[in-house]
């Protein structure tokens, strides 16, 4: 019995272990997400509180339903969007109210926004005076990547419990016949 509970334990390790890893990479990964709007928005609202747009006014007209690239969009104190560089259905988009009234709060807030069942993307949005500046990214390369992790890290942890049965199962072997000696194989 205390045999079997040490295999038992050795089977729940191994699962803890590689799902530990599974979602600290996951979790880095959707982080990383983040910076590149964190870098565009925090560029825009310094350049709002200096009297300056250039950013905004420099950035391409993203189409969100086709396109990978960083977006920004200026919102006003009642979160309409008033300049920026994302569209969907040829509209500037705004984040929910929600999301602004949190960065009204705190000064900053950083959600996935999911406009349509398709579509997901990390966002940062800061407060900027009245207003808010509010910039994201789509995730589809990170949750392709996810997907990646999943399959990688699940491939080890069966071989790795697969490892752990053999092992388990030649032990149980081994003891039933302490008299027999191993037989060697050329």
């Amino acid at each position: 019995m205390k045999r079997a509970v040490g295999w038992i334990a050795a089977l729940g390790v191994t699962t803890i272990v590689f799902g530990t890893v599974y979602v600290v990479a996951q979790q880095l990964d959707r982080s990383a997400a983040n910076d590149a709007p964190l870098r565009l928005a925090s560029q825009v609202v310094a350049e709002l509180r200096s009297g300056q747009s250039g950013t905004v006014a420099a950035q391409p007209h993203v189409d969100l339903s086709r396109s990978l690239a960083t977006f920004v969009v200026v919102e006003d104190a009642q979160g309409r969007a008033t300049s920026g560089s994302g569209y969907l259905a040829n509209t500037l988009v705004s984040l929910p109210t929600g999301v602004l009234a949190h960065a009204a709060q705190s000064g900053r807030d950083d959600v996935t926004w999911q406009p349509t069942k398709t579509l997901r993307f990390a966002t940062v949005t800061l407060k900027s005076g009245d207003g808010f500046v509010s910039a994201g990214q789509s995730l589809a390369p990170s949750e392709s990547r996810s997907t990646n992790f999943a399959t990688i890290v699940g491939l080890a942890w069966l071989v790795s419990i697969l490892m752990i049965g053999a092992a388990w199962f030649l032990s149980v072997r081994l003891r039933r016949r302490p008299d027999q000696p191993i037989a060697a194989t050329d």
